[in-house]
């Protein structure tokens, strides 16, 4: 099992399984700390603050990776 909490019967194949594959996803994105960049539109900061870019980027990176896999 991958480390997000995803496993192989947690793909999505069209229609028929959208609402459980939804209802997963939410709960492994917010086991991992992401679902609310799922449910806004969390911009990039607009700061100098190379911690902030970097903890923004990477946490976008991870939630779409996870809905990727």
């Amino acid at each position: 099992m991958p480390s997000n909490g995803l496993k192989l019967e947690y793909a999505l194949e069209g229609s028929s399984n959208f609402i459980v594959w939804k209802d997963k996803m939410e709960v492994v994105l917010d086991d991992n700390g992401l679902l609310e960049y799922t449910k806004t539109d969390i911009a990039k900061p607009l700061t100098s603050d190379a911690q902030q870019l970097t903890q923004w980027k990477k946490d976008t990176t991870k939630a779409r990776r996870i809905i990727l896999e």
